[in-house]
């Protein structure tokens, strides 16, 4: 059986977009998935049934929200009153929950003034939520076109860039951001998840690492780092990190189910079968840990395992499932 483990490289993982740094534009999750059980997990949301929604890592919380003040721009700007007012009603509109509205506005705000940075943030911002990544990718390149040593613009367009499927561009955003940015951790980590998606996995712990030298209490980064460090045979620097992590986030189903899987490689079962009791009643919804259980108690507690079994199986329409729970109550018979 092999094993899936779940890495949030920040929706349930982290990697992150973060929001031009402006009062109006908000700070995305750039999330890995998790994989279903059979396949090692790589840096996206979960496939299948997933865990209920994670608590966002520090990182991932809105960094500028549109009912914020404006800080001071990086060198005096003459915006021509109208373009305010169209960028101003744009915010009024995103705070009241009205997308269409906002988006007309920012668009009109940039009409009467090209190089409106802020206002490109908020587009490329918006456009992403609604999943529209090509206009993201577009508003985003603009934004970086004003302010060409924007951090956070790059690891924007670079977020906007991996989830339209462009890899190797994301990858040359997230590492403009952190040239010139270092101490961006949301850049870091989003550069650390597709280094891990490319298998190299010294060069995701080494930016893992600078992520929480950063933000030290992301459970988030923590348990990608596990990830990463179980990948090299750092089985017991892979404990500690996701030890860390649940210190951080004990209600975190999907850490105790990687470390599950840390503990099966060592053969402590028992162990394994803590964690994954954990993250099955944290995650009630989720069959993974379930499955799991069943495989492991089929042997040693043929009734928990069928009990495990049937669990899952009202969780899923896995049809060999439900035929590998029949057989189990044979057995039991």
């Amino acid at each position: 059986m092999r094993l899936s483990r779940l890495i949030f490289l920040l929706l349930g993982a982290w990697v992150l977009i973060v929001a031009c740094a402006l009062a109006t534009a908000q700070q995305l999750p750039d999330a890995p998935a998790a994989q279903s059980s059979g396949q090692k997990a790589t840096p996206t949301k979960p496939a299948g049934p997933p865990p209920p929604p994670q608590k966002p890592a520090a990182q991932e919380a809105p960094q500028n929200s549109a009912d914020q003040t404006a800080p001071a721009k990086d060198k005096v700007e003459f915006i021509p009153a109208s373009a305010e007012r169209h960028y101003r009603q744009g915010v009024q509109y995103e705070r009241g929950g009205d997308v269409g509205n906002a988006i007309t506005e920012y668009k009109d705000a940039i009409k009467d003034y090209p190089d409106y940075f802020e206002a490109y943030c908020n587009l490329g911002r918006l456009y992403l939520d609604k999943r529209g990544y090509a206009e993201a990718i577009k508003e985003f390149k603009e934004a970086v076109r004003v302010k060409p040593n924007n951090a956070d613009a790059h690891n924007n367009l670079g977020m906007a860039l991996k989830r339209n499927g462009d890899l190797t561009g994301a990858f040359a955003e997230y590492k403009q951001a952190v040239q010139l940015n270092p101490k961006m951790a949301t850049a870091q980590n989003n550069l650390a998840n597709l280094l891990y998606a490319k298998h190299d996995f010294a060069g995701a712990i080494r930016h893992y690492h600078a992520a929480l030298e950063i933000e030290p209490k992301s459970a988030q980064t923590r348990m990608n780092l596990g990830s990463a460090l179980d990948d090299v045979g750092k089985s017991d620097e892979a404990i500690a990190e996701y030890k860390e992590a649940l210190k951080l986030d004990p209600k975190n189903a999907s850490i105790h189910y990687n470390l599950s899987i840390v503990y099966q490689k060592k053969k402590d079962i028992p162990a394994a079968i803590a964690e994954l009791k954990d993250a099955a009643r944290l995650a009630p919804d989720w069959p993974t840990p379930h499955i799991m259980l069943t495989n492991l108690l089929k042997d040693s507690d043929p009734k928990a395992a069928i009990d495990e079994c049937m669990v899952a199986d009202g969780l899923t329409q896995d049809a060999k499932l439900h035929n590998q729970c029949l057989e189990l109550e044979k057995k039991v018979q």
